[in-house]
């Protein structure tokens, strides 16, 4: 796997992981969580439970497992597979009268908030649960490592605790897409299979490395070492979107980050991402983001708690 490309595209996209839940349950008990836009995970500690969505079979997940919701999909967690449910916010609110001597279930749920737009390419390629078992967690020590850290450091929280978890849930984040890749057929569609092709890594480490380089189908084919037609077809094929497409998208999250995090001119900005002018750089940004550049960045100043993630 390219690893240049996936840590630029994970330094722009910004995740921000947060703890929507630490805890211990003892049956009967259920949550339900609605649709949002974030990436969903959760990992199960103590017990077990069933994760039921909307259209397929439940889930069951054990002591150890770990599950993530790339698309954020509404879905249900209980304590047996036909439980009843109830808002996440309202079981929390009531935790403490829950009643005891049931089978204890203890999980740890948590969310990332990302760019969706610049996340889309990635979360395209993911199936609606992303399920580890507790055997397949084992077998792979930096991510069962990660995974015990996080435990721990909720389970025990000391100094710097709030900075250690954002960096753990980050790093989870990371060792998540690493396993599912390392899982899936060479063959498989998708923008993290592609960063194991030779060809189309080159063309997106160059894309990613210089953005601003007036690139072209043809100019990216030859970083790839293909021809102009196969180029564009494999790299159509395996990300869904056509070179250029995909160019777009990654120019526009690198601009709104540029936005949200300098006092850059928009001319500036137009010429940090490829565009000649800022006319043609607007007209790009509106496209895209469906907002100029100028309202983009004065909306999320003033939105209270956005902390400057696009």
């Amino acid at each position: 796997m390219s690893t240049d490309v996936l840590t630029e595209w994970c330094r722009v996209l910004s995740t921000k992981g947060v703890l929507l839940a630490r805890s211990r349950l003892p049956a009967p008990w259920g949550m339900r969580l609605e649709a949002r836009a974030q990436v969903t995970f959760h990992i199960v500690t103590e017990g077990a439970c069933w994760l039921r969505r909307e259209g397929a079979a439940p889930l069951a997940l054990h002591q150890g497992d770990l599950c993530l919701l790339p698309q954020g999909l509404a879905h249900e967690l209980v304590h047996a597979r036909d439980g009843r449910a109830e808002p996440l916010e309202r079981l929390l609110e009531r935790r403490s009268i829950l009643p005891t001597g049931g089978p204890v279930t203890t999980m740890v749920c948590g969310a990332y908030c990302l760019d969706a737009q610049l996340a889309e390419p990635m979360l395209r390629g993911l199936p609606p649960v992303v399920h580890f078992a507790a055997k397949e967690v084992r077998a792979n020590p930096p991510l069962s490592a990660v995974m015990s850290l996080v435990t721990a450091e909720l389970d025990r929280p000391g100094p710097g605790s709030e900075v250690l978890v954002q960096h753990l849930f980050d790093a989870l984040f990371l060792y998540i897409l690493r396993a599912w890749a390392d899982g899936v057929a060479a063959s498989a569609p998708g923008w993290l299979p592609a960063l194991k092709d030779a060809a189309l890594s080159r063309a997106l480490a160059s894309m990613h490395a210089d953005p601003a380089a007036p690139w072209t189908v043809e100019t990216l084919a030859r970083e790839a070492g293909l021809s102009r037609a196969a180029f564009a077809r494999r790299f159509t094929a395996e990300l869904g979107e056509p070179p250029l497409g995909y160019l777009t998208r990654w120019r526009m999250g690198l601009a709104s980050r540029i936005l949200l995090q300098s006092e850059a001119s928009l001319a500036e900005v137009a010429r940090r991402v490829g565009y000649e002018s800022e006319f043609a750089f607007s007209r790009a940004f509106k496209r895209s983001r469906g907002v100029a550049p100028a309202s983009f960045r004065r909306s999320r100043a003033e939105a209270p708690g956005l902390g400057g993630a696009p």
